[in-house]
């Protein structure tokens, strides 16, 4: 009996040994892969955040561009008159007081034309109380216009306004005007809100303004949301 059982342990034992072998192979090619691999897991973490930092310097870069594209955008339209805007050189008091101890008065005269509109949601009448102006460079001068609100609730409205030929804009001032204030009318009430407005003498010596005899003031007005 113990005869027939030697051969079987030695089996056993034999494949324990291999066994043991294989175990301690496999476990020799693990560490040895993990130990290749360690300097490119360290390069990982250093290559995101330097992609990262690159990311956040874009995003930072923008935003300041964002910020500062307001203030750019608003000194264009002032150098250039773009869109109507009138461009601030100097003040409109300074301007009439240095053209006033001019002695060269400016006989050319240029008519003011004033358009009125309203939105479709605005139940109001808007018009102008004279069509038209005639004014010289250099003078000031005065219009009204009138609101009425033909609803039979309170309504508020803002206006908006822009200058023609868009050229011809940098020279027209407003030195008082009711336009982005916001106007609240009653029932049934009836409002005059006067324009006190100046043209720029050197409108009368700009030579691209040889051809240019009318200019229109033009407002349109919109109800305002409560």
């Amino acid at each position: 009996m113990l005869g027939r059982l030697a051969p079987r342990a030695r089996a056993w034992a034999l494949r324990d040994a291999v066994r043991s072998t294989e175990c301690r192979y496999t476990a020799s090619r693990y560490f040895a892969a993990r130990a290749s691999a360690s300097p490119g897991a360290t390069e990982r973490p250093n290559k995101t955040q330097t992609t990262l930092m690159y990311l956040s310097t874009v995003v930072i870069g923008m935003v300041g561009l964002t910020y500062a594209s307001v203030p750019l955008y608003r000194r264009f339209c002032q150098a250039t008159g773009y869109g109507g805007t009138i461009q601030r050189k100097e003040s409109v008091e300074e301007k009439i007081a240095r053209h006033a101890k001019e002695d060269a008065p400016v006989t050319r005269e240029i008519v003011v034309q004033f358009n009125t509109d309203v939105s479709d949601k605005l139940q109001w009448r808007f018009t102008p109380c004279q069509r038209t102006v005639k004014v010289r460079p250099g003078e000031s001068s005065l219009a009204f216009f009138t609101a009425e609100n033909l609803s039979s609730e309170p309504i508020t409205g803002v206006s908006t306004y822009n200058v023609v030929p868009m050229q011809a804009a940098v020279y027209f001032n407003k030195i008082q005007c009711f336009c982005f204030e916001e106007q609240r009318l009653q029932p049934g009430e009836k409002i005059d809100m006067p324009v006190f407005f100046y043209v720029d003498p050197e409108f009368a010596t700009d030579p691209r303004m040889d051809d240019i005899t009318n200019l229109v003031l033009s407002y349109t007005f919109f109800k305002v949301d409560e």
